[in-house]
């Protein structure tokens, strides 16, 4: 990868691109959990069968991230991410042609695996084309991406269901994605060529930007020397909350609101535009406790508390009260994951380890995500909703709890 930083107008541009890619990503992965409710309703899948594909895409997500992340740092980000959003669309257009849950279960596999190759190389291109300065404003400034694409695809998902039906809300993601992963590979690499036959002329003054160094860090002495496995658990509860969760806020709608499926998704549209504000929620934290990403989640994982007990106690009783609680846990989730897999990585640039981390992180938090979704639909079966909830409030304390006794731990000291 040419590490030269790129130039202000080349550097938009290409922030750009990782928007449109990631964007089109997160179409092209909610919309399963959009319909959800609709190929239940039509027998197709139980609810245990549903929550086993979720489970199945957040496994093979949160496993390729580990995977993808130590690639990551070793081979070119271009095709890496080209081939993850080209395969992921071929897996969208096939589910939705399919309505047998094996075939299901295996296309939503490759589909988790696929994307697990978009978000290391995203976060190692901020990290190694960026000064200190803007790559930590872009790290954060494309949590809007997700929010929007999270947006669209309960649009898209919507309008799929009320003007066809649930199998062109796949449809729809493949094209959009296909489309874009041609858009990235061809804009990237007159990028690359612009890079080798310009100099790049830095506007800013004192700059400072990290040297890699020329022997790449082990990522097993960098896992053991900084202290990371002890932010596993919390980080893998935020995973729990932000996409586990996610994941079942429409059939919740759905269920105790009396309402149509495609209503119910609308309304959980609230839910990515409160979301958003998580991510500069964790930008005005780590101002103020700068490179204390572990102090700074214990204010968020403590408002998560508070609003999953209202949640509990009050949500029933009005489906706008339901939903804006809901947005509050995952907005502060989402601050979370702000603060643990975009901002944390960057710590490790000096390591050449940067996408190695996010996605270590990533896999530990898609991971809580696979064993959620799974575990949600069983707990639904069979305790109902207020217990499965109960079980929300637990896992919350205990991150809570966690992050509370290691919050003046130096963690990041090699990393840094």
């Amino acid at each position: 990868m040419n590490n030269k930083l790129v130039d202000q107008k080349k550097g938009r541009i290409l922030f750009i691109l990782c928007w449109l890619v990631y964007f089109s990503s997160y179409i092209g992965r909610l919309n399963y959990s959009s319909v959800m409710s609709s190929i239940v309703e039509e027998n197709i899948l139980t609810f245990s069968q549903a929550g086993t594909i979720s489970m199945v895409y957040f496994f093979a997500y949160g496993t390729g991230q580990f995977c993808n992340g130590i690639l990551g740092d070793k081979i070119k980000p271009q095709k890496m991410i080209f081939t993850g959003l080209f395969v992921s669309g071929i897996a969208n257009v096939l589910m939705g042609i399919t309505a047998a849950f094996g075939a299901m279960v295996v296309l939503w596999g490759i589909n988790g695996y696929m994307q697990s190759m978009i978000w290391p190389p995203i976060i190692r291109i901020f990290a190694e084309k960026y000064t200190n300065e803007k790559k930590k404003k872009y790290s954060i400034d494309i949590a809007s991406s997700m929010a929007i694409g999270t947006l669209m695809s309960y649009f898209l998902s919507a309008c799929a269901m009320k003007f066809f039906s649930w199998h062109a809300a796949f449809y729809l993601a493949s094209c959009i994605m296909i489309v874009i992963a041609f858009v990235w590979i061809k804009g990237y690499g007159k990028i690359e060529e612009f890079q080798k036959d310009h100099v790049v002329y830095e506007e800013e003054k004192n700059i400072v930007k990290a040297t890699v160094d020329e022997k790449q860090v082990s990522f097993f002495s960098v896992l053991i020397g900084s202290g990371l496995l002890l932010v596993v658990l919390p980080v893998m509860i935020h995973g729990i909350l932000k996409d586990g969760v996610t994941q079942w806020v429409p059939t919740y709608i759905y269920e105790n609101f009396e309402v149509t499926a495609s209503f119910s998704v609308i309304v959980t549209m609230i839910l990515p535009i409160v979301n958003l504000t998580g991510a500069y929620m964790a930008r005005f934290v780590d101002k103020i406790y700068p490179k204390q990403e572990v102090k700074s989640a214990c204010w968020f994982f403590g408002c998560a508390v508070v609003s999953l007990l209202l949640l509990l106690g009050l949500g029933k009783y009005h489906v706008l009260l339901s939903v804006t609680l809901f947005a509050v846990v995952t907005a502060c989730m989402m601050a979370v994951n702000t603060l643990f897999v975009n901002l944390l990585p960057l710590h490790f640039e000096k390591q050449g380890r940067v996408s190695s981390v996010s996605g270590f992180l990533n896999s530990v938090a898609y991971i809580g995500s696979a064993i959620s979704t799974f575990t949600i639909g069983v707990m639904v079966e069979h305790v109902g909703w207020n217990a499965t909830m109960l079980s929300w409030i637990g896992i919350t304390v205990v991150a809570f709890v966690l992050c509370l006794l290691i919050r003046k731990k130096d963690f990041y000291k090699k990393g840094r």
